[in-house]
């Protein structure tokens, strides 16, 4: 996938990174391999979707696989996570969200005030 426009990076972690693409109200999700673009929603609904798997759960059941499918509305890509990366993937997203959330405050409490 070739990349033309410039990218902000929201958050790099060793199992994958976010940027974002202002031009196109955009976000990269890199993780597993692959890229998905998604809209800020869907972002959204893909981060409750991977904080609602309940790992304690998964962990503890052994009759269960421990395997976990996320699939949220807007996003092409059906996730099939290990533990391990369903953890890693969880992490990523939260990390992201709050840089996401911290940028909104910046940018709200520091606008310069009208003349």
């Amino acid at each position: 996938m070739q990349i033309t426009t410039p990218l902000s990076e929201i958050c790099v972690t060793e199992f994958g990174a976010v940027y974002q693409c202002d031009r196109r109200n955009r976000l990269l999700v890199q993780f597993g391999g692959s890229v998905e673009v998604l809209k800020v929603d869907t972002f959204f609904r893909l981060k409750k979707a991977v904080d609602q798997a309940f790992l304690e759960a998964v962990a503890a059941t052994s009759k269960a696989p421990d395997l976990e499918l996320i699939a949220v509305c807007g996003c092409e890509k059906c996730y099939v996570l290990t533990l391990t990366e369903l953890y890693a993937f969880k992490e990523l997203l939260a990390q992201a969200r709050f840089v996401l959330e911290l940028n909104s405050m910046l940018h709200t409490y520091l606008k310069p005030l009208p003349a």
